[in-house]
């Protein structure tokens, strides 16, 4: 007997990647490139990045990526990607696409995504300073267990945490979620399933890259 197909991180990012940059994070596994096989989708899925299900006729599966995956995705989008394999400039060209129909969208100019950043327009240290950060940062956290009924571990509406919030310039909440985020300390998420998001939703959430974040989550 031959041995079974063994899934590999590098494999598992390009398939990630692939899928993420599909309509709503969500494809049929036939239609990824590369192309998952068993070990590779139940290693995401184990990974809570992806869910996996059956559909159609044809019971092909269908992949869609998580909250976790898209925070994942958040958290890496400056890292390396994997080389050897001919799928990244496939991927490239749809995440290219994908920019171009937020740039029309919404009115940007390229260069203002690829122009340099001022420090001032990428860390929440030139809108607070190191003990307010402190006093926001604990606020927050209050404002979160006020939502969930002081359990972690599970889900709170930004609109909800926002509400109890509401005396702090969105500016600079905004900005201090963004660095817990990359401080690891919480993770921000959106709905998975569009029929949930409210107006209210759309109206709290905060964006990484153009993507709308709806849910805080704390672990610990």
């Amino acid at each position: 007997m031959g041995k079974s197909k063994r899934s590999t991180p590098a494999k598992q990012t390009l398939i990630l990647w692939a899928l993420l940059v599909k309509d709503n994070g969500a494809g049929f596994q036939s239609e990824l490139k590369p192309e998952p096989d068993k070990a590779d989708r139940e290693s995401l899925e184990k990974a809570g990045l992806i869910t996996c299900e059956k559909r159609g006729r044809y019971r092909r599966y269908w992949l869609e990526v998580t909250e976790k995956g898209w925070a994942w995705a958040a958290d890496h989008l400056n890292h390396d990607l994997p080389s050897g394999s001919p799928a990244g400039s496939f991927i490239l060209q749809a995440w290219l696409t994908r920019l171009k129909a937020y740039m029309r969208a919404r009115n940007v100019a390229l260069a203002e995504i690829l122009r340099p950043q001022s420090p001032r327009e990428y860390g929440p240290q030139d809108v607070v300073g190191p003990s307010e950060y402190d006093k926001l940062q604990s606020r927050i956290r209050q404002a979160y267990l006020a939502v969930t009924s002081d359990r972690i571990n599970t889900r709170a509406r930004l609109c909800d945490v926002r509400e109890r919030l509401s005396d702090v310039d969105r500016t600079v909440l905004d900005e201090v979620l963004k660095k817990m985020q990359r401080e690891q300390q919480i993770s921000l998420y959106p709905l998975d399933n569009k029929a949930e998001i409210t107006d209210a939703d759309r109206k709290a959430a905060i964006y990484f890259s153009g993507e709308p974040r709806h849910i805080l989550w704390i672990e610990r």
